[in-house]
């Protein structure tokens, strides 16, 4: 199964451009099996993709403590649009790391990019981290008002995508019965308000931005089945090329993101804290959202990853199943 059109053009020029996945920002100072740190004086600029919700919080926070600064990096911040894209970006170099999840991940190699999974984020064994959105008073009440509507995801061939069809068909709802199209995260409250969709899949912090404004979620996703449950969610990546190239690099990344994560876990506060500078949540809204459920074992999960791919296969987001998905993970310093 191919990216929904829009991305192909981008797909095609970034299998051109692999090996230039290692040359943007400054000279990393990186050796082959050596000393897998950097100098704080003379700091690696990198670009981060992510988006404006809570599971991506620990970027972040690393940002905010100093972690990357501690660890020799120079970050940058910039805001994708989905997964599907950020990938893209990752192998023409734009970003050096990316969020994602392990859906992009495997659309993205079965079309022949070279990824790797370096930390996982967040998963799905949490009630209320995400939701379908609707208005009250719509008389869209349960998964099954939604047949024959129109439902938005963040982007196609996604892990939303994914969790929306499965969902949604634990729900007796097939693919035919709605039509899935993209809205980001920021915009579906008022895409459903102004009744361009009936509902839309959020993660928070929009549930609680939603609910604010009249919408109410009815029916969390990340809980609908035990398949639901037990997947991952977010992931951080870069490119095979870049990881490869750059070993030191990746790994000060993954420790400033797991110090980060660890203080996200342990010192919930932090999060509430960070939440109004990368979204619009008033500190009074931030302290009301359901946090994410942070992994703090950061280890690219498998087990996770191949139950993704099942789901996949199953729903027609990846046309068979792939080899060894270990090879789609950074094996660490």
């Amino acid at each position: 199964m191919a990216f929904s059109r829009k991305h192909m053009a981008a797909f095609a020029a970034a299998i051109l451009i692999t090996g230039l996945a290692g040359c943007s920002g400054s000279s990393p100072q990186s050796g082959g099996g050596g000393d897998q740190t950097l100098d704080p004086a003379s700091p690696v600029a990198i670009t981060v993709g992510t988006l404006p919700a809570g599971d991506y919080a620990p970027l972040y926070i690393a940002q905010d403590q100093g972690f990357f600064e501690d660890e020799g990096l120079d970050v940058t911040i910039e805001t994708i649009a989905g997964g599907a894209v950020g990938v893209t970006q990752l192998i023409s170099g734009d970003l050096q790391f990316s969020s994602a999840t392990w859906t992009n991940i495997l659309s993205a190699v079965s079309q022949g990019l070279e990824l790797q999974v370096v930390r996982e984020g967040t998963d799905s064994n949490k009630e209320g981290i995400n939701g379908i959105i609707a208005a009250e008073g719509s008389g869209i009440e349960s998964i099954e008002d939604l047949r024959g509507q129109t439902v938005s995801v963040n982007t196609l061939q996604s892990a939303t995508e994914l969790q929306v069809r499965d969902c949604f068909a634990s729900a007796g709802l097939e693919p035919g019965d709605y039509e899935l199209v993209e809205v980001p995260f920021p915009e579906v409250g008022a895409a459903v308000s102004q009744g361009r969709i009936a509902a839309g899949l959020v993660p928070e912090p929009f549930i609680t931005i939603g609910a604010s404004q009249g919408l109410t979620s009815i029916l969390a996703p990340s809980v609908c089945n035990d398949d639901q449950r037990n997947s991952p969610i977010v992931t951080w990546n870069t490119s095979k090329a870049y990881a490869e190239q750059n070993p030191a690099v990746v790994a000060a990344f993954v420790r400033a993101m797991d110090k980060a994560t660890e203080l996200a876990l342990d010192d919930p506060d932090t999060v509430t804290e960070i939440l109004p500078t990368f979204t619009t949540l008033t500190p009074e809204l931030a302290a009301q959202i359901t946090q994410p459920s942070f992994v703090r074992d950061g280890t690219p999960n498998l087990d996770g990853a191949q139950l993704t791919m099942d789901l996949m296969v199953e729903y027609g987001l990846l046309d068979a199943p792939l080899d060894d998905l270990s090879q789609y993970a950074w094996q660490g310093e």
